[in-house]
């Protein structure tokens, strides 16, 4: 069993002045890490359960990621195990308050189970994709359908003029999007 210092939950001044980093003005609970794989489970007072698994490249090294699970929502997607694990609902939020990443639209066969925290710094991210192969932003694809929808209503219509490049557009915006298929 890891050796683990339990330190005093602590002020997010206190915290941050032994070293540790601070969020929202709250109580802190400090820990330190053990190197090699590691869960803290966490329990709220009407019972809901949270892990954080931290895990590193090698199964006994620091951790580089921490796998966080949310066990309470009440469904459950069939995970590579062959058994279920159960989803979460998650965003992200950016500057501005933007929320860049919600799984809370999607249907229960698609919300995540695991939500991974990579614990990168900066120069230790993988090459960002030249902007050509990113899929389009959906005010971008909602514009490109429109001119489609506007050639299928009325082929004669002057967009006709535009059609390959249209044509071309849609494939090289289906190819983007079109998931690997595994057999390949």
């Amino acid at each position: 069993m890891a050796d683990i210092t339990d330190l005093p939950v602590m002020t997010r001044a206190d915290a941050v002045s032994l070293g540790y980093a601070g969020f929202n003005d709250v109580p802190h609970k400090a820990i330190d890490l053990p190197d090699g794989a590691f869960t803290i489970t966490a329990r709220t007072s009407e019972g809901r359960r949270v892990t954080f698994c931290f895990m590193g490249k090698s199964y006994d090294g620091p951790a580089r990621f921490c796998d966080i699970q949310f066990h309470d929502l009440g469904t459950t997607v069939p995970n590579a195990d062959n058994g279920v694990s159960p989803t979460l609902n998650a965003f992200a939020i950016t500057r501005g308050g933007r929320h860049v990443i919600d799984s809370r639209p999607l249907g229960e066969d698609e919300k995540p189970s695991i939500l991974v925290l990579l614990m990168d710094e900066a120069g230790d991210e993988p090459p960002h994709p030249a902007p050509e192969r990113l899929p389009m932003k959906d005010r971008d694809l909602a514009e490109l359908l429109t001119r489609a929808a506007a050639v299928i209503t009325d082929p004669d219509s002057d967009i006709r003029s535009h059609r390959d490049d249209l044509v071309d557009t849609l494939h090289a915006e289906a190819a983007k999007r079109r998931r690997p298929d595994p057999a390949s």
